[in-house]
């Protein structure tokens, strides 16, 4: 553990220079998820001004839930942005090469890539939650803290869902579908969920947990919903380890998806 955050950091800015070597290309790609995702945000201030709230839900909750979204998934792709096509890295054999190095698989997948567009989500999201998120000084900690725990929530997720890459041939679509329904799900006031999406939204595709329990903490803060927060990143931490982990026993016994 501790040559890997010794290591990663140095790792995660290679993958990060590496992405910036086209600039033309890197500035598009940023360019084009800043107007998307500030088109997205439009819509929704639209929304709010004929409909003043969704089940409770305000403007300035709907504007900290998607600036929290933005900026975890931000955060993902620049500095992690392996997650995104890791299964696709696994059924291809390149994490043969990976095998004899020394240090952990895992941190060199997520450190291998690093993605242009995702500093267009990172640089709405943070402007979201600081011009239109409503947090008050003594709101920052708490709101810094769920983004961390949300962060971890989503990184799990998605690494799970890629490690099914050890087991299915067709998890690379299925991983990348699963991770943009994830996305999709932490888009919307939790008040529109019910019964098995609700259920969903705290299991399977766990926007619950990244974004929607992170915006209650802020709003509402208890120690109930810190320890839920807080908990939720572990547990899918430890998922997400533990799949991976069997995964790759599996595949150093060569056995194929």
């Amino acid at each position: 553990m501790g040559q890997v955050v010794a290591t990663y950091p140095a790792q995660a800015l290679a993958a990060i220079r590496a992405s910036m070597a086209d600039r033309t290309n890197f500035l598009l790609q940023m360019a084009g998820m800043v107007v998307n995702n500030g088109f997205f945000l439009v819509l929704w201030i639209l929304f709010f001004a004929g409909f003043h709230s969704v089940g409770g839900w305000g403007a300035a909750d709907m504007a900290l839930l998607l600036g929290l979204i933005m900026t975890i998934v931000g955060i993902s792709g620049v500095a992690f942005g392996g997650y995104r096509d890791m299964a696709a890295v696994i059924l291809s054999g390149d994490v043969d090469g990976l095998l004899t190095q020394p240090k952990p698989v895992l941190s060199r997948l997520l450190s291998r890539d690093s993605l242009p567009s995702a500093w267009g989500d990172l640089v709405v999201g943070l402007a979201i939650l600081v011009g239109y998120g409503h947090l008050t000084p003594g709101q920052a900690p708490l709101a810094a803290a769920g983004l961390a725990c949300g962060l971890v929530v989503y990184l799990g997720a998605a690494t799970a869902f890629a490690s099914l890459a050890f087991w299915a041939r067709g998890a690379r679509s299925f991983a990348r579908d699963l991770t943009d329904f994830m996305i999709l799900f932490c888009s919307y006031p939790g008040s529109i969920f019910t019964g098995a999406s609700k259920l969903a939204v705290y299991t399977l595709l766990p926007a619950g947990f990244i974004v929607l329990a992170p915006v209650r903490l802020v709003r509402a803060p208890s120690l109930a919903t810190l320890a839920t927060v807080a908990g939720a990143a572990v547990v899918y931490a430890a998922i997400a380890l533990a799949l991976f982990s069997l995964g790759l026993a599996r595949y150093r016994r060569g056995a194929t998806a």
